[in-house]
């Protein structure tokens, strides 16, 4: 197939790459298994992407990181790209993302979003740490993060912000939420506090921030915490929970987890933790598929859930 002649407003492979996180090798392969990306050539003769193929490209990664399959959405138009991203946000319930939160105005929008395309990321860290301050980290993590990690992922879907940008962002903002957790830990120390809870993610599950919001919580309850980050193997999991002889295991699922994973993944848990040992799930993806989950795991439907139930387990626990 010949090259199409270089249009207006064109990108290099590399800006292509660094636009959409889509390696270079990765729109090679494309262009021959599927017929897209169709770039034109440059006057060096170098690969040249129109606006609307890296709009088009934008879209895919979004599926591709949901865990759709190449085969399937890279042949898609970008109409038909837009409804199957439509039917994927449809998935996700308002109330296990944005539960009690007020929703941000347009001004505000126009900011947030504002600051990160101008890569003003000294900004947004100097806003949630005032936020913090002024409201308190419960009010933050559960009406303020959930709105705005919202409002990235669609700026970054139309265009308006870049894949690195979007990566300053979720830097930025969990740097944040870490300082305020050090914080909390300083004036109320949680070591030797009960429970002694584990957060992590199970395999395949490489999303963290919601772990990160409901350890916030766990810190303003002074709970002893030992966090493994995302994607731990099961049998790591289970070793963590016998030695550091942990009281609750604290799990989060993104929107993108598969209900295979998910309840194959909490049943070897169920099967291979002590009895003793409560099993907590929270994020969109525990919530989507809530009616799967086995007997014995306990759903947050909030960040803001984890104090509720730690006044109930405390009470159960005469603590």
């Amino acid at each position: 197939m010949s090259a199409k002649p270089v249009a207006e407003s064109t990108w290099s492979i590399a800006d292509v790459e660094r636009e959409t996180g889509l390696g270079k090798d990765t729109l090679r392969v494309w262009e021959r298994r599927y017929g897209f990306p169709i770039p034109g050539r440059d006057h060096l003769g170098e690969r040249a992407y129109p606006e609307d193929q890296v709009a088009r490209l934008r879209l895919i990664k979004r599926l591709l990181d949901a865990k759709h399959r190449p085969g399937k959405v890279v042949p898609l138009s970008y109409d038909q790209l837009q409804d199957k991203l439509g039917s994927l946000d449809a998935q996700v319930p308002r109330a296990a993302t944005t539960s009690d939160t007020e929703a941000l105005t347009k001004e505000q929008e126009q900011m947030w979003v504002q600051w990160l395309a101008q890569d003003q990321t000294h900004l947004i860290r100097q806003s949630l740490q005032q936020q913090i301050l002024r409201n308190g980290l419960a009010q933050v993590v559960d009406k303020l993060v959930a709105p705005l990690c919202g409002l990235v992922g669609l700026a970054w879907m139309r265009g308006d912000i870049s894949v690195y940008q979007e990566h300053l962002f979720t830097e930025t903002l969990q740097s944040v939420l870490r300082e305020a957790i050090s914080s909390v830990d300083a004036t109320v120390p949680s070591q030797g506090h009960r429970p002694r809870v584990l957060l992590t993610t199970t395999p395949n599950e490489q999303h963290g921030l919601g772990l990160l919001m409901a350890e916030c919580h766990f810190a303003l309850e002074s709970c002893t915490r030992f966090v493994l980050g995302t994607s731990t193997p099961i049998s790591d999991i289970v070793q963590a929970v016998r030695q550091l002889q942990i009281d609750i295991l604290a799990l989060s699922f993104s929107p993108y987890a598969t209900r295979k994973d998910l309840t194959d993944n909490l049943q070897q848990l169920l099967d291979q933790v002590p009895p003793s040992v409560e099993i907590w799930v929270g994020g969109s993806g525990a919530h989507n598929h809530s009616r799967f989950l086995p007997k014995g795991v306990l759903l947050l439907r909030k960040a803001g859930d984890v104090s509720v139930q730690l006044a109930v387990w405390r009470l159960e626990h005469l603590l």
